[in-house]
């Protein structure tokens, strides 16, 4: 008798720790240490500015935010059950909400590497994929480093976004009819997976000087795919191929390349023309 009642109440605790994990959200990360969180995160919509992801772990409540017009990335900490936590820690730490900002160096839609950086006190924690993750903000404050890292992810991805060099860029596909009304003329644009994405707006010389750089970097994976520029429309294109290329006059353009489908028709200036034609590295895109 005793020894069926174990298995029944084995079976209990089995159901009931499934029923703990099953999906509550559509949220999905390319990188599987993330997974074990995808079933606590919530993402909405603040408004038409602010999209949010929060998710409660061990008494605590998360809230990452991202302002979509300024790409600021905040995270607060708000406790909602301390007792949870080992009562050697610091109580008044413990029941303190804390709010960081949040620096993000890297995301390639799978790996991230941030900087956390607390409000109040100016301290930074790293985390992500750095080789110094900080261990003492484990120490300094009970906070889950892994699901700090997934609800930055989670939102960075639902933009598409990806950020190099700590510049939060965003694909095309998702804003081409924005920039074709935009008040700027030329951004940034970097090739990664087959997709266009945009960074900063720039202007004209600035432009010019990124698309010429691309000749003199010796990694030709880089020259390719991070000194590229996006223009507003195909006259703005043409006016910078022609101002940039090496050779008086001549440019080349190409259509959308067949083999990737979010690539865009673009210009290519020309090096040299003396044996045979050697375009330049830069895409300069238009819509």
């Amino acid at each position: 008798m005793k020894s069926k009642m174990k298995r029944i109440l084995a079976i209990i605790v089995c159901i009931s720790f499934i029923l703990t994990f099953l999906p509550i959200n559509s949220v999905s990360f390319a990188k599987p240490r993330y997974d074990a969180w995808k079933d606590k995160i919530k993402v909405y919509d603040v408004d038409k500015k602010i999209k949010a992801a929060e998710a409660e772990y061990e008494g605590y409540k998360y809230i990452a935010t991202l302002d979509k017009d300024t790409n600021e990335i905040k995270l607060k900490v708000k406790p909602i059950d301390s007792k949870k936590y080992d009562k050697s820690l610091d109580s008044s730490s413990l029941n303190e909400e804390r709010n960081f900002s949040v620096k993000v160096e890297y995301f390639d839609g799978e790996n991230l590497k941030a900087k956390l950086i607390d409000e109040k006190t100016k301290e930074e924690y790293n985390i992500g994929d750095s080789d110094t993750v900080s261990a003492q903000f484990a120490i300094a404050l009970p906070i889950a480093l892994g699901l700090s890292e997934a609800l930055i992810s989670a939102l960075l991805a639902i933009l598409h976004a990806i950020v190099i060099g700590g510049i939060t860029c965003v694909i095309v596909t998702d804003i081409v009819e924005k920039i074709k009304n935009s008040s700027y003329d030329y951004y940034e644009a970097y090739i990664y997976n087959g997709n266009v994405y945009i960074g900063r707006a720039i202007d004209f010389f600035t432009a010019k000087e990124r698309v010429q750089a691309a000749d003199f970097e010796r990694d030709d994976n880089k020259a390719k795919f991070n000194y590229n520029v996006f223009c507003k429309n195909y006259e703005l294109a043409e006016k910078l191929a022609l101002t940039a290329t090496r050779v008086y006059g001549m440019i080349e353009h190409h259509s959308a390349h067949k083999e990737s489908p979010n690539y865009y028709p673009h210009f290519h200036t020309v090096i040299s023309n003396q044996w045979i034609k050697i375009l330049g590295s830069a895409h300069i895109f238009h819509p």
